[in-house]
């Protein structure tokens, strides 16, 4: 890990009772990419998703579990790639459009019709995430995009905006099921409905379809324990995001569930088979 929020030591708490834990911080520990097989698994929780990344893939190379894998950081971590992996398990997404130039951007917004919704491919927390009424204002987020100094971020996701008054649905999956949904809605005088920008949250019934679209997404990405960004629409669910490295703070509010606990339990099912 890198900083130990709340998620952190709840989880370092839960494998402590059967495990021998050692938190490392891979800010200032160099992590051998040949090394001795050191540990029988790896819970990373790096807040950077190429940091997360790194440090599974240096674990795999020694042969320790991982949770989450290199792959599934990466994939689910840049949204170009997340969207292409969950299109090609058949899942139905919002209409989205990889853009690399203004023009490029433009043309989707203009295939897609306005409002847009304008996200880097790599982002979390809604950070630059923009919604576009207009090929103005389009043109104009785009080409402030453009001199970003770091390429995922110059990339651009154009995507249809999907009303779906201010909310979300997130689920989590820890090991192929399904632990449970929240709605987040957003605060007032704001669209996007992250926690990390005060939205509400709810617990969320989760129906059979719901729960399969949550399931299956998290097989697309590989995720051992992720999580699942969905729109209700009234034509059914879009998946919308997944999350790698997830937090659950609003998760835990909304139904009193201990994510921690489930992923504990799964990884030591996992080590011990």
């Amino acid at each position: 890990m890198d900083i130990a929020r709340l998620e952190e030591r709840l989880l370092e708490e839960e494998l402590a009772r059967w495990a021998e834990v050692r938190r490392v911080d891979v800010r200032r520990v160099p992590l051998p990419l040949r090394g001795p097989r050191e540990a029988e698994a790896a819970l990373v929780r790096p807040v950077s998703m190429y940091r997360a990344a790194y440090s599974a893939a240096s674990y795999e190379a020694a042969g320790v579990f991982t949770v989450n894998s290199s792959r599934t950081i990466i994939t689910a971590g840049d949204k170009v790639l997340a969207y292409a992996a969950l299109a090609s398990a058949k899942l139905p997404i919002p209409a989205s459009y990889y853009a690399d130039s203004v023009e490029a951007a433009v043309e989707a917004g203009e295939a897609l019709g306005y409002p847009v919704v304008v996200k880097p491919a790599v982002g979390s927390w809604g950070r630059m995430v923009a919604r576009a009424r207009s090929r103005e204002k389009l043109e104009q987020v785009a080409r402030l995009r453009s001199f970003h100094p770091c390429g995922p971020v110059r990339a651009s996701i154009v995507q249809e905006y999907v009303e779906t008054g201010v909310r979300d649905i997130r689920c989590i999956v820890v090991d192929g099921r399904l632990l449970g949904c929240i709605t987040r809605r957003a605060r007032e005088g704001e669209w996007r409905s992250n926690v990390a920008l005060g939205a509400n949250v709810e617990a969320f019934p989760a129906d059979p379809q719901l729960e399969d679209l949550a399931v299956r997404a998290a097989d697309a990405v590989g995720g051992f324990f992720v999580s699942i960004d969905l729109f209700e629409t009234r034509d059914g669910y879009l998946v919308n995001e997944v999350n790698g490295v997830p937090e659950f703070k609003g998760f835990m509010r909304a139904t009193g569930l201990n994510p921690a606990r489930e992923v504990s339990l799964a990884m030591r099912r996992q080590v011990k088979a």
